[in-house]
């Protein structure tokens, strides 16, 4: 503002000196000759107060040097004339600038929006283009460890038509998650044990820090907890009527001060549990979808049932302050 109002004075100066020049060179009635430019190139350089302060100003200084009787404020018949015609001529060009520039100023806020909406628009298209990738490369990893351990199509196609479900429900969290939504960590748990009918409740406690998880550690956790969801419903706490489970996490510091995120599966009060003979799809599953987020998944089939511990990096499952 203070600068605006000193390039108007300056402005002025300048207009009142190139004036006096003119004059002798100029006949008589033409005391704004000089003043009008002045006023106008001051609001579209400094603004529309510079441009009333030129104004003033110009108008004073005609008043007092150009306009009879000279070195004086005195107003007579044709004085008020002269300063009547240049008032309504000054304020038509202020008005006319104002609205140009508001014009202007709207255009370029425009033009910025506009900007910023591609920016957006090819930031969420990246992001979008970098997920699908991964969704089909797990996919891809899926029907691989499948083709493994399935006996027939029909168990192949049964068996992948299941873990495609499961990786529709992470998918809606991971549009939110595009779209910059924050996804809590327990969310994100909830919403993959729900379609297995795992809810919180007397039988299932599920405990934690609140964190928030990151997009690239959406999927391939989802794929986890369905997995071992579907082993409890099948054949551990959850295929009777009287087993619990319960299910924490935490952030830990390892001793290369690696931040871990640490899940505990615990499964009680089911049948009886023993090691499997031979690693299965599911065991695979488990190892290869940890081992991708930085971490390991270890069990214990002991006499009260399943614990399963799975340890993840935090700065692949989790985002900003979380990590």
């Amino acid at each position: 503002m203070l600068v605006g109002q000193i390039a108007a004075l300056a402005m002025t100066s300048i207009a009142l000196a190139l004036r006096f020049y003119l004059d002798p060179l100029l006949p008589p009635g033409f005391p704004y000759l000089t003043f009008f430019p002045t006023v106008v190139i001051t609001g579209f350089v400094w603004g529309i107060f510079p441009a009333i302060t030129a104004s003033v100003l110009s108008g004073l200084a005609s008043w007092y040097w150009f306009i009879e009787p000279s070195g004086s404020f005195a107003l007579n018949g044709p004085a008020a004339t002269a300063l009547v015609f240049y008032v309504f001529v000054v304020a038509t060009d202020i008005g006319l600038l104002f609205l140009a520039l508001r014009a202007l100023g709207a255009q370029v806020r425009s033009h910025e929006a506009l900007t910023t909406a591609l920016e957006l628009q090819k930031l969420v298209s990246q992001e979008v283009d970098h997920r699908l990738k991964n969704l089909m490369a797990t996919i891809n990893g899926l029907i691989s460890m499948l083709q493994k351990h399935a006996s027939t199509p029909k168990e192949l196609g049964d068996q992948l038509r299941q873990r495609i479900d499961a990786l529709s429900h992470s998918i809606a969290l991971l549009r939110g998650a595009v779209e910059g939504e924050r996804i809590s960590l327990r969310k994100a748990i909830e919403s993959a044990l729900e379609p297995l009918g795992l809810t919180e409740s007397d039988r299932l406690a599920i405990k934690g820090p609140d964190l928030t998880i990151s997009p690239n550690g959406l999927i391939p956790l989802n794929l986890i907890l369905h997995e071992l969801g579907t082993n409890s419903v099948k054949h551990g706490a959850f295929s009777n009527q009287s087993g619990r489970l319960s299910l924490s996490w935490d952030v830990v510091t390892r001793e290369d001060d690696r931040s871990m995120l640490s899940f505990v599966w615990v499964e009680r009060a089911g049948p009886d549990v023993s090691p499997p003979e031979r690693t299965g799809f599911g065991t695979e599953l488990l190892d290869r979808m940890s081992r991708s987020l930085g971490g390991s998944c270890e069990f214990d089939f002991d006499g009260e049932g399943l614990t399963a511990r799975l340890s993840m990096q935090s700065l692949h499952v989790l985002e900003g302050d979380s990590a």
